[in-house]
């Protein structure tokens, strides 16, 4: 509870301060962000829903001024600075090794399949996108009769039908450029939330995610991480150990 502050306050944030102007609301300060994000990946807490709770019932979270951000404050700040959270992780490898900790002497590296925030049913293949457009096309025709209907009070109001028209059209022009992401992967099915994710065979079957690896020190330091979408990990070993070797200024032992 106390060290990830600590550590914190000794790294480097001055290029996330420059992010920030004077205008606009109140900001909260970027060292304190990324104290209440390390320490949520640290209980595992990944969902900023989850996490806005969490601030407001845990006590370690109310020692650090006292703060209260709200989701969309913790959401916004991790996707406008996900280059610079990965640049905390190497300064906190570099903190940890000056502390005497991440001995290079026996470094692990191992692989996992971590399931990616996509839903299973927002996949586009070529059979789903053909099914769509004839979908739409017949919804259209729905709603142009209801348009043309003599009365509109029976034909459940012109205006709503001609929302529905503009939001049928809208989608109908989606499906061109959904269709060309599609064969620019090779792929025979692409996620719509989550485009990088893959479908990766786990002992309970298939499912959508992504090959992490990992670098550990004996001491159990992470000195490395890097993700892929291959269902082997053997593409990750050599990024993993060229990255932990440019982290740690050295090579493993073992």
């Amino acid at each position: 509870m106390f060290f990830i502050p600590r550590v914190v306050e000794r790294l480097d944030l001055s290029a996330r301060e420059e992010d920030y102007g004077e205008e606009g609301r109140r900001a909260y300060a970027p060292a304190l962000m990324v104290k209440v994000w390390l320490y949520a990946y640290a209980l595992g807490v990944t969902s900023a829903h989850r996490l806005q709770w969490r601030v407001r019932e845990d006590l370690a979270f109310a020692t650090w001024q006292g703060a209260e951000p709200d989701y969309w404050t913790l959401n916004d700040f991790r996707r406008r600075h996900r280059r610079a959270l990965n640049d905390v992780f190497t300064q906190g490898v570099e903190a940890a090794r000056e502390m005497g900790m991440g001995k290079m002497e026996h470094v692990a590296i191992d692989t996992t399949l971590a399931g990616a925030n996509a839903s299973r049913h927002r996949v586009d293949s070529v059979e789903k996108l053909r099914a769509e457009r004839a979908k739409i096309h017949l919804q259209i025709r729905h709603w142009q009769r209801a348009c043309d209907a003599p009365d509109p009070n029976e034909a459940l109001g012109a205006q709503v039908a001609v929302r529905h028209l503009q939001a049928l059209e809208e989608r109908l022009e989606t499906l061109p450029q959904r269709l060309k992401a599609l064969k620019k992967t090779g792929l025979k099915r692409l996620s719509r939330t989550d485009p990088n994710s893959r479908s990766l065979k786990q002992t309970r079957g298939f499912t959508r995610g992504h090959t992490v690896s990992m670098a550990m020190t004996e001491d159990h330091v992470i000195v490395e991480q890097g993700w892929g979408q291959a269902r082997s990990d053997n593409g990750l070993l050599l990024p993993v150990v060229d990255g932990a070797i440019q982290r740690c200024g050295e090579w493993p032992e073992k």
